[in-house]
């Protein structure tokens, strides 16, 4: 069987979360949000409601900086700010992470690790997970499933066209037990309705398939050490 997750990057406004949270919470699925320490720091309630709600909470760098430009010691220290400011928010430190820009650095496994983190949810070897170097897990995601790779263009995509490959891509990973992982914003989904109902038909044709929607967090405890 698939590992599969729908996961959501940045807090958006309190309409455009309750949108997607009722996508997801409507067939009994919880997912992973990946905040920015800023924004979690600015807002903590909110990142407190989806704690509250079941859903797992990531870190997404400190103010969606180009992860893999930062130097080191700059790295260290946003990420520290960043994973403070979300275990202020829910009472709990987040274990997980995902790269602003989607690239990691030379230096951010080692530094996630030494930070608690238990697995990282960037850019990797295309849907297949694994354990990079030191042991942290990988739960990897490609553009096409990120929504902005759709809509974020000149001519933006019809959510039909949209709604019929990330139904592909899951019936693929069905067929060759892959991983199968969306991201959506809510600045980008959650302000129009029929990008809503588009991503309401993929999680219905997942729960409808047997798949169980996982947390990322929960996909990394079944990656072999």
């Amino acid at each position: 069987m698939a590992l599969a997750a729908i996961t959501f990057d940045h807090l958006g406004t309190p309409a455009q979360m309750a949108a997607l949270r009722d996508v997801v919470e409507r067939h009994g699925v919880t997912s992973t949000f990946f905040v920015t320490g800023q924004r979690a720091a600015e807002d903590p309630k909110a990142v407190q409601a989806l704690h509250d709600a079941g859903h797992e909470i990531g870190m997404h760098g400190w103010a969606h900086e180009q992860w893999a430009e930062l130097d080191p010691a700059t790295e260290r220290a946003l990420a520290a700010r960043a994973t403070h400011a979300i275990a202020d928010a829910t009472g709990v430190a987040p274990r997980g992470f995902r790269a602003p820009g989607g690239a990691r650095s030379d230096v951010t496994a080692e530094t996630l690790a030494e930070m608690g983190y238990e697995f990282d949810a960037s850019l990797g070897d295309g849907m297949h997970t694994s354990r990079l170097g030191n042991g942290l897990a990988q739960v990897p995601f490609v553009w096409p499933g990120v929504d902005s790779y759709w809509y974020l263009r000149d001519q933006p995509a019809d959510p039909a066209r949209v709604m019929n490959d990330w139904l592909g891509a899951l019936h693929e990973g069905i067929g060759r037990d892959r991983l199968f992982l969306t991201i959506c914003h809510p600045e980008i989904t959650g302000i129009d309705e029929r990008r809503l109902a588009a991503l309401d038909s993929v999680v219905l044709g997942a729960v409808t398939q047997g798949v169980e929607l996982m947390t990322v967090g929960a996909i990394a405890a079944r990656i072999p050490a």
